[in-house]
């Protein structure tokens, strides 16, 4: 097998035993988040996450879709009224920044808060590009669960108990 087939196989067991616990219809704190440095990697992650849920909403903020998504930029309430729509049976949010990037940080806490403390509703999950942005605005709304053998980095609701 191939490094890549490897590297594959592995994050898709891990997403898989990730999802079965954390954001599985019984999880009271479904919504996620997975970052990584690597856009590559985000972009397989997508594709792997788009294949699990094919019913999922997809927003991707590097190629938007104003017919799906907001149009950037917009407010925060605009933004989350969108996102927790009911409309979605699910929803896959893909570079968040294009919507956050012209948020204050008090408004980019509120959307990371909200989406910790939902429950109810559609499951969310966000895809994001892993720094030092995400440090400054996570104030213990998302535990990281690095994904072993891979360069992902899970983040779960404070409110959801880890194991």
């Amino acid at each position: 097998m191939t490094t890549e087939i490897l590297l594959k196989t592995a994050l898709e067991q891990e997403i898989a035993a990730l999802l079965n616990y954390y954001h599985a219809p019984t999880t009271r704190y479904q919504h996620l988040a997975f970052s990584s440095k690597s856009l590559l990697v985000l972009d397989k992650l997508a594709q792997l996450l788009q294949s699990l849920f094919p019913s999922y909403s997809v927003w991707n903020g590097e190629q938007p879709d104003i017919t799906q998504s907001p149009v950037a930029p917009c407010c925060r309430k605009q933004f989350l009224d969108q996102v927790f729509d009911s409309q979605h049976q699910g929803l896959i949010i893909q570079h968040p920044e294009y919507w956050l990037e012209r948020w204050d940080i008090l408004e980019k806490q509120a959307f990371w808060s909200a989406l910790s403390e939902s429950h109810g509703g559609h499951p969310i999950i966000v895809i994001f590009s892993e720094g030092n942005k995400f440090a400054s605005i996570n104030q213990q709304y998302f535990n990281p669960q690095p994904l072993a053998s891979t360069a992902v980095t899970a983040w779960v609701s404070t409110k959801t108990r880890l194991v």
